[in-house]
């Protein structure tokens, strides 16, 4: 995998090197084989906090590999907090849409055998993400990251 940093710096490319990154981006949402590393989170109540690398989400097609940490307060889980925002499962109700120029935003639901969850997902055309994260038995919290895109077909 290639990491899109170049979002970082994004006022130092060239025109044709933002529209090579955009098309990139765009191509692995309409594929939808695409991982954001997270950086931050940002729980309901409390302070925003920088996370350290290996926290992401990867969506495959029809499928959710959701490896966050979760912060906040949790209603009816497992005792010791269950597996929290780490999980793997299908995706339902999946959609994509172009919400301003350069803008997609998706959402999607994903049900494990703790909770039913609401993903939505703000991917610019530069690679920045936001994703927030709705729970029924837990507060929300949103996170913000890179997202990365496949160099394998």
């Amino acid at each position: 995998m290639l990491m899109m940093g170049a979002a970082v710096a994004c006022s130092t490319l060239t025109p044709a090197e933002k529209e090579a990154l955009a098309k990139r981006v765009n191509t692995a949402l309409d594929e939808r084989k695409y991982e954001i590393n997270v950086q931050m989170m940002s729980p309901l109540k409390g302070p925003g906090k920088n996370l350290t690398s290996g926290w992401s989400l990867e969506v495959k097609k029809d499928s959710l590999f959701s490896y966050l940490p979760y912060m906040g307060r949790a209603y009816n889980v497992p005792f010791g907090g269950g597996k929290g925002l780490n999980f793997d499962a299908p995706i339902k109700n999946y959609r994509d849409g172009l919400w301003q120029k350069n803008l997609r935003k998706i959402d999607f639901d994903a049900t494990n055998e703790e909770d039913t969850y609401h993903y939505t997902i703000d991917v610019y055309e530069n690679g920045n993400a936001t994703i927030n994260v709705v729970a029924r038995e837990r507060d929300p919290i949103t996170f913000s990251g890179m997202m990365k895109e496949e160099t394998e077909k």
